[in-house]
Parts: C-alpha cells; structure tokens; sequence
C-alpha cells in the first residue's frame, strides 16, 4: 500500500546505510530506522495523511525521548576516562536505567574508544567524588550504579565541579 517513490526512497536509504562499511550491524540498523522514519514523517505531512492508529497506552503516553550515545559524547566532549564514564551515567540517567562495568564497556565500543583496563577502580574514584552510588544488584547479582545529584550537575557543567545548592 506504500507509495512507489516511499518505496524506492526506503530502497535507497537501505542502500546508502549498507554502503557504511564503518558501522556496526546495530549502528546501521538504527540509522537506517532514523531514515525511514523521516521519509514517512516527510510522506505524511506532504500527502495530509492521518498519523497511524495508536493503542490506548500509547495515546496516554508521552512520546520517550531517546538519546543518543554519540551525539552526547559529541555535544559533552569528555576528556579523560573518568569523565567518559560520567557521561555514560548521564546517558543511563537519561534513559531511566542504571548501569554496571559491563554496560560501561559496552557503550565504550559503540563510542569507538579503547575501554580502561581498570574500569571498576575509575567507578568506585566517581564514587568516592560522591558521582555515582550503588543502585542494587541486577538479575545476575551484577553490582549496578546510578549517578547523583552532584553527578548530573558536573557532566551538565562542563566536568567542573560545582557546589550544589
């Protein structure tokens, strides 16, 4: 039911995402799901089509916003392994999810960064700052961490500390 020239503009995008030989399968499995949703966005609005039909949970949710690993690495510019990690707490933050050593190393390979060989000890440094504190214990009884307060308000200021108020 799509529209010949939607189609072959989602052909294309399919094309131009697989010639990124640079990304990963999941990269460019998100950035092509980015392009298709504009082109659709796009289709709407030009053919005055109605939005698709939504769930009632849906209709009383808000849209989430998602965010983005590396625009946040983009936008924060993190200097030091300490800081990088404080910027991933950020990003778990804004995602509404707390976080271990292994998702730390995780986003550490979707940033295309060399991971610390000594993430734990650079963790418990942010928490003796009073940057991070345990959360709980996940499913595997993995150690997991939220940031604070005093967390947020370096990465929001520049890696700088700030006395709260």
């Amino acid at each position: 039911m799509f529209d010949k020239t939607i189609e072959s503009q989602i052909k294309d995008a399919k094309k131009i995402v697989d010639s990124l030989g640079s990304l990963s399968d999941k990269e460019k499995e998100i950035v092509f799901g980015k392009m298709v949703d504009k082109i659709l966005d796009r289709s709407q609005i030009e053919n005055n089509l109605n939005p698709i039909i939504k769930t009632d949970k849906e209709k009383d949710s808000k849209p989430a916003k998602s965010y983005n690993i590396q625009e946040l690495y983009h936008e924060y510019r993190p200097k030091t392994n300490l800081d990088i990690i404080m910027l991933i707490a950020y990003y778990y933050h804004l995602e509404k999810k707390s976080f271990g050593a292994r998702d730390l190393l995780d986003e550490y390979k979707l940033l295309l960064i060399p991971a610390p060989a000594n993430i734990s000890d650079l963790i418990n440094k942010n928490r003796k700052k009073g940057f991070l504190m345990l959360h709980s214990k996940d499913e595997e009884k993995r150690t997991v961490f939220t940031i604070t307060r005093k967390g947020l308000l370096y990465v929001e200021g520049g890696y700088k500390e700030k006395e709260e108020k």
